[in-house]
């Protein structure tokens, strides 16, 4: 059968490009070029990242240090505000004093190109009780000398009061001080702007100290502290006004002298480049704006005053200005906006752009500084760190190649070679010398040699055995066939629905009843689950049965409908466990067969039943009626006496609508009768030589007389003919056209509302007895007095099935105790006027309901309840 002994396989020399050593160098080299490539990458990538990100950290604390610098001194000029304040508080009274000491203040600092001039302002009369302007101020000539100016005292102008730099200090505690926006001065003709500090004298505004710092000192500063940068650096007042910039030369002809004293917004729109800037400005401005209103310090009606005299686009950021300054915000320099500027039109290149804000005087501070020498900087670091950690890598892998040759890939050729050459002494020395894994891999080998030799020798005897096993299982494999092919015909011959799932609920077994019920081929059933065949309804409930089967692991029966190609079928389902001989359940059988006749049948003799007990119940309540009956008659008799007598009341509330009806008439057409008379008559006199232009407006009005009357149609229609749909908006215009004279009369404003689309059907005899039922109250009773702006409202609406007729007046009104007995009266025998009439004649004819409500010298509120359908 075989032969048990080894055969020496031929070995083929290798090829020098499947050797251990080239793919290991090869391998090796792809490594090392990774690592290299890695390591350049993560050098010119998050190293120079990190380095220009500490560039930007750089430039930005340089621009804190220059804005530090520039708050210093804006704390001196404060500091000197508060001064010339203290001085003017207390030597309010002695101008000599005042004359000699604020010169030698404001000359004290020695800043004679930041500080232009300065003074004090007084309130009118708070110095001098007979002088309304009293300032004291000083400007530097062209010398830089102080001089006196008296220019603001002139009582030709509007005065320093109305100022800017003025009208706000009001508002600021002592010793603090208000930043003006950037103005030229009007008799000096210098660029500035102005620090103000408020004088309080027991709790009393007496005026305000100020210091002028001219622009022209403030570019200087700015132009100095840029010297040692390759960027530049703006500032705007805390209107977003430019207060200085870079000086002009061959870059930067952008920044002229249109640019100041105006909003950066108009800036931007001749630059649309600097765009990104404003865009930061508006949003830190509202930022501002929004924490003002946290806990303001004045309200608007406190600021009122200010706001009128202030345009209306400055008003939210002064007040918040103000509330800020009182609040104690912002505490200190802050950088509110950092970003990157795609192309600066000065420098000409993209830019970092960082924006300050300074407390107290609430300017924004913008440095704008290359990009281009933070690049080469963090370039310069990367590439020297680069250097130096590459060539570590490159001796670090020539020290790896060497060892792993040594200690791994000599061992191995070695070990092939003695395989190669069956050298078995050879590999037992490799394995004794190598106490390594090596040496462990060697002894694997030999130790697996003897093994295959024994195995070799046993082959024979299992081949013989595998031989006979193979005879049986063909003999079991076509006894195995013959018993499903059984298993399959009684399966498919059942008209039951019969079915296996295998623990997770896929199907693995179906009959072919199954298949034609539910209208699926066996082969798109067979590996599916119910939710993939079902209706998700109809699977719920399968898989709530199979949970069941599957925790009880006994059999289960229920009932459920099963979609067929003939719709929803009711089933007796039986689904039981199937179990290996371990007794662990391996999947859930289910039998079905139809119940849907019976269930037909049972239905049938449900209702059966049904319908006896109510014929049952029915021939017991026409008992129970019989005897209440005879009861009903007896209270029919009783009440019949009462309801004569209310026949007899309502027979004389008709008889007094119809002799109502020739009055209604009488009144509406008398007025419409005299004014037609005399429209002929003054037709009749054309004759008599009246102009014709006279004659056309006699002919106009008779016109317009003539469709008033029209309107008589609409409202008079005889009560034997067919009612028809009215649409109540229309005829409430015709009514109140015909109402018209008796309305113009007495002065009378009618407001009605009513939907254009609301129609009911109803006789106009009705609606023209109760509206004027009402109007004619109105007209009688509401208005006794000379009262001047008499109105009547009448609002029709639909609620539901009921149409509510409500007429108001402004009248008088009625008292509460007669308004208690009107109201007793509606609803009950008594009809002694108007209303009890209407309300009777309303319950009797149209089944509606009447309801008055009032307050005395306010109004009266008749509300008419009709149902539309009777």
């Amino acid at each position: 059968m075989g032969n048990s002994k080894i055969s020496k396989p031929r070995m083929q020399a290798l090829h020098w490009s499947d050797s251990l050593p080239v793919k290991f160098s090869f391998i090796q080299f792809i490594i090392a070029s990774l690592i290299i490539i890695s390591s350049v990458w993560i050098l010119f990538t998050i190293e120079k990242s990190h380095q220009l990100q500490a560039q930007i950290t750089l430039s930005q604390n340089q621009g804190l240090a220059i804005v530090a610098k520039l708050q210093q001194t804006t704390s001196k000029i404060e500091s000197l505000a508060v001064s010339i304040a203290s001085l003017g508080e207390i030597y309010r009274h002695d101008g000599q004093v005042l004359e000699k000491s604020i010169p030698a203040l404001l000359d004290k600092n020695g800043k004679y190109d930041l500080i232009s001039g300065g003074g004090i302002w007084p309130e009118p009369g708070s110095f001098d009780e007979t002088k309304q302007l009293d300032s004291l101020f000083w400007a530097r000539n062209k010398a830089l000398e102080l001089e006196r100016v008296d220019d603001y005292n002139s009582l030709n102008g509007p005065g320093y009061h109305s100022e800017s730099w003025y009208k706000p200090t009001r508002f600021y505690p002592s010793g603090t001080t208000f930043w003006s926006e950037t103005y030229i001065d009007p008799f000096t003709n210098e660029a500035m702007i102005t620090a103000s500090v408020p004088m309080w004298v027991e709790h009393q505004f007496v005026g305000v100290s100020t210091v002028d710092v001219t622009l022209l000192g403030l570019g200087h500063f700015f132009h100095q502290a840029m010297n040692d940068n390759h960027g530049y650096m703006f500032a705007l007042d805390h209107s977003n006004r430019v207060l200085a910039a870079p000086k002009k030369d061959n870059r930067n002809k952008i920044f002229d002298k249109r640019a100041f004293f105006k909003p950066f917004a108009s800036f931007t729109s001749n630059h649309p480049v600097f765009e990104p800037i404003n865009e930061r400005l508006i949003k830190l401005d509202a930022k501002l704006i929004e924490e003002s209103l946290e806990n303001p310090a004045y309200n608007q009606f406190q600021l009122a005053d200010l706001m009128d005299t202030t345009h209306f686009s400055q008003r939210e950021k002064l007040t918040a200005l103000i509330n800020l300054n009182a609040q104690g915000k912002p505490k200190s320099t802050s950088l509110v906006a950092s970003f990157e500027l795609g192309h600066d039109p000065i420098l000409d290149e993209p830019t970092l752009v960082s924006i300050f804000m300074m407390p107290k005087t609430f300017w924004k501070i913008v440095l704008v500084t290359p990009l281009s020498s933070m690049n080469d900087k963090a370039n310069i670091i990367a590439a020297r760190m680069g250097i130096y950690l590459l060539l570590m890598q490159l001796a670090a892998l020539i020290l790896l190649f060497m060892l792993q040759h040594k200690l791994f890939i000599r061992p191995i050729s070695r070990m092939v070679n003695a395989l190669q050459g069956n050298q078995l002494a050879k590999l037992e020395l490799e394995a004794t010398i190598s106490k390594d894994e090596l040496g462990q891999l060697a002894k694997a080998f030999i130790s697996r040699s003897h093994q295959l030799e024994v195995a070799f020798a046993s082959l024979d005897a299992s081949n013989l055995a595998l031989e006979e096993q193979l005879t049986v299982q063909r003999i079991a494999q076509t006894e195995l066939k013959l018993r499903k092919k059984q298993l399959n015909s009684l399966l498919n011959s059942s008209q039951n629905l019969i079915s296996i799932k295998d623990i997770d609920g896929s199907y693995i077994l179906v009959n072919d009843r199954f298949c034609e019920v539910i209208g699926i081929e066996r082969h798109s059933i067979i590996g599916t689950k119910d939710s993939q065949i079902f209706p998700p309804h109809i699977a719920e409930l399968i898989l709530k049965h199979d949970n069941i089967t599957l925790k009880t692991q006994s059999p289960q029966s229920f009932e459920q409908p099963i979609p067929s190609v003939q719709g929803e079928i009711v089933y007796q389902v039986t689904k039981f466990p199937i179990k290996d001989d371990d007794g662990t359940m391996t999947s859930i059988g289910s039998m079905a067969f139809e119940i849907g006749s019976q269930k037909i049948i049972s239905q049938e003799l449900h209702d059966k039943n049904k319908s006896l007990n109510l014929e049952l119940a029915k021939y017991s309540h026409q008992l129970l009626m019989s005897k209440q009956e005879s009861l009903q008659l007896q209270e029919k008799a009783n009440t019949l006496e009462l309801t004569i007598n209310k026949l007899n009341n309502l027979q004389r509330v008709e008889v007094k609508n119809h002799e109502l009806f020739p009055q209604l008439f009488a009144t509406l057409i008398k007025q419409h009768t005299q004014e037609q008379d005399k429209l002929l008559s003054l037709i009749c006199k054309y004759k008599a030589g009246i102009s014709q232009e006279n004659y056309d407006e006699i002919v106009g009005r008779l016109t317009e007389h003539t469709n008033k009357l029209r309107h008589f149609q609409h409202l008079i229609v005889t009560k034997e003919m067919a009612i028809k749909s009215i649409n109540l908006s229309h005829y409430l215009s015709h009514f109140l056209v015909v109402m018209e004279p008796q309305l113009t009369e007495q002065e009378i404003q009618v407001r009605v509302v009513c939907d254009s689309k609301l129609s009911i059907n109803r006789s106009s005899w009705d609606l023209l007895l109760i509206f004027y039922s009402l109007i004619n109250n109105c007209l009688s009773h509401a208005f006794p007095g000379q009262q001047k702006l008499k109105q009547v409202s009448i609002e029709v609406v639909q609620e539901i099935d009921n149409l509510i007729i409500t007429v108001e007046d402004n009248g008088q009104g009625i008292a509460d105790d007669k308004l208690a007995a009107l109201n007793s009266q509606l609803g009950s025998n008594i009809y002694s006027g108007t209303l009890s009439s209407l309300d009777a004649w309303v319950r009797s004819e149209l089944n509606g309901t009447l309801e008055v409500k009032s307050a005395l010298n306010t109004f009266t509120r008749v509300i008419c309840t009709l149902p539309l359908k009777r």
